[in-house]
């Protein structure tokens, strides 16, 4: 593996982020390539356990599916599966996978399947209060060689892009495409990171030549923060999610975002980042959801509903990732949501974490765009939460999130839903049931931050889900499975 300095020193980073999380890195050699087995599809509903580490919570859970191999990634590391769901590189820390990040705090792995050059890309984060330090690392891992680290090209770009503004770091990111750029999206907080406040959102969309191949000259991002990432209303966005994006036109690159207002005003805006002739511009139009209510703390399996110690965090109003199907022209995103479904029958009120999910028709002129769909997943005395979402090459819409409730018993499992075109009646479907009540901490459970799905390209009715259980009491395990509706 060869990687790319974007000018930025090697300094070691602290522990914590601005939402109180604590990772201890694993000490471990780097992975190598290993025997591939047969490249062909799982069947359809099975899956196989992935990545494990007992000493990083939450899990932030992430991967991709491509044409010949699954890379997955989670908190401190990142490993390769052939498509049989056989490791073909062994455990790899992220803090290895470039000569910048050696040995310091990383954190916030996303990945993503980019099919139009058959490239996966991994994004991870690097921070340290003193000296300063913020840093957006990407690795491009190419399908055909996924089982060869030499050929990955890793670079590493400055946290903070805008020029002469006061030092931020770099949180919480997204990781978006269409057919010649990848997007990086991140919320910007000021030092240190226990007491710093969130300025702005910026987005870097970066060409892919000089992204993955580590021979063309390093890729200059275009970027866009501070005012020019506020929403048409004036509001900063927080969490601008870009489309991983499918079909045969993908046109521009398009990102969501939701801003909770009081009352029944809260909207979400689209986003679009498109050329002109003289560089790229970032346009937005926001669009009223009705009332959305921030999500409660759910309960588990063998939990009291009364005792907050195993209660556990389904999620906030941020989106976690947004998806364009360009073939329907439609952009899916979901959040969790407080939703009191009925009947409640076993515990007298009880008022759920749920996950609203969109689709919004984004028009020629962006204010034209309309919600046209949006729907519901939970059930009554259930909390769920961590959504993600894409669709199969039918338009049926799959959400893969996190599930679990103490009134029947069930542990924090791993579910998706499915949608069909139109509709917004859901099935869900158990991928992985949790096998413990997990309470590795006092107080409620840290669980998240993220989950992944995309589209397999190899069969397109099939999607891949990135996601976890819990396998004790202390452990989560990251679970990969391939699902479909047909």
């Amino acid at each position: 593996m060869y990687g790319r300095d974007a000018g930025l020193s090697s300094r070691k980073a602290t522990s914590f982020d601005v939402f109180g999380r604590r990772s201890r890195p694993i000490v471990s050699a780097p992975g190598a390539a290993g025997a591939s087995g047969p490249l062909l599809p799982l069947p359809v509903g099975a899956g196989f356990d992935a990545l494990v580490d007992p000493l990083s919570t939450p899990s932030d859970t992430t991967g991709a599916l491509g044409d010949g191999f699954y890379v997955a990634a989670v908190n401190t590391q990142m490993a390769v599966y052939d498509r049989s769901g056989v490791q073909v590189v062994a455990p790899i820390q992220l803090d290895r996978l470039h000569a910048n990040s050696v040995g310091l705090f990383v954190f916030d792995p996303k990945v993503i399947y980019d099919q139009y050059l058959d490239t996966f890309v991994l994004v991870y984060l690097v921070q340290k209060d003193s000296p300063r330090l913020s840093r957006i690392m990407t690795v491009a891992i190419p399908n055909a060689t996924a089982n060869d680290p030499s050929t990955w090209c890793a670079v590493s770009f400055k946290g903070d892009q805008v020029p002469g503004a006061s030092a931020l770091w770099a949180d919480y990111p997204g990781v978006g495409f269409n057919e010649t750029h990848v997007t990086i999206t991140t919320n910007q907080f000021t030092f240190p990171t226990t007491t710093g406040r969130f300025r702005y959102s910026q987005v870097m969309t970066i060409d892919k030549v000089g992204l993955y191949d580590c021979n063309q000259p390093a890729p200059s991002p275009t970027v866009f923060a501070g005012t020019r990432t506020q929403d048409e209303k004036g509001h900063q966005a927080f969490t601008l999610r870009p489309a991983e994006t499918v079909g045969s036109s993908p046109g521009p690159q398009l990102l969501t975002s939701f801003q909770p207002v009081k009352g029944r005003r809260d909207y979400l805006t689209i986003w679009r980042i498109r050329p002109t002739a003289t560089g790229f511009v970032l346009k937005r139009a926001s669009k009223r959801t009705g009332k959305v209510s921030f999500p409660p703390l759910g309960t588990q399996g063998g939990g009291d509903v009364n005792d907050p110690d195993t209660w556990w965090d389904a999620g906030d109003h941020r989106f976690i990732n947004a998806f364009y199907d360009a073939d329907l022209n439609q952009i899916f995103t979901a959040h969790a949501v407080l939703r009191n479904l009925q009947p409640d029958t076993l515990t007298g009120v009880y008022p759920e974490a749920a996950i609203r999910w969109y689709e919004i028709d984004p028009a020629g002129v962006l204010s034209n765009s309309v919600v046209a769909r949006r729907g519901v997943v939970g059930a009554p005395e259930v909390d769920v939460g961590w959504p993600t979402v894409a669709t199969d090459s039918s338009g049926t819409l799959f959400v893969t999130y996190n599930r679990a409730s103490a009134p029947h018993g069930e542990f924090l499992s791993a579910w998706v839903a499915t949608i069909p075109p139109g509709s917004t009646a859901e099935t869900q479907l158990l991928v992985h049931a949790g096998l413990s009540t997990y309470d590795a901490s006092q107080g409620p459970e840290r669980w998240g931050d993220f989950t992944a799905i995309n589209r397999d390209p190899f069969d397109g009715q099939n999607l891949a889900t990135f996601n976890q259980y819990a396998s004790s009491s202390t452990e989560w395990q990251q679970f990969i499975s391939v699902v479909t509706d047909t």
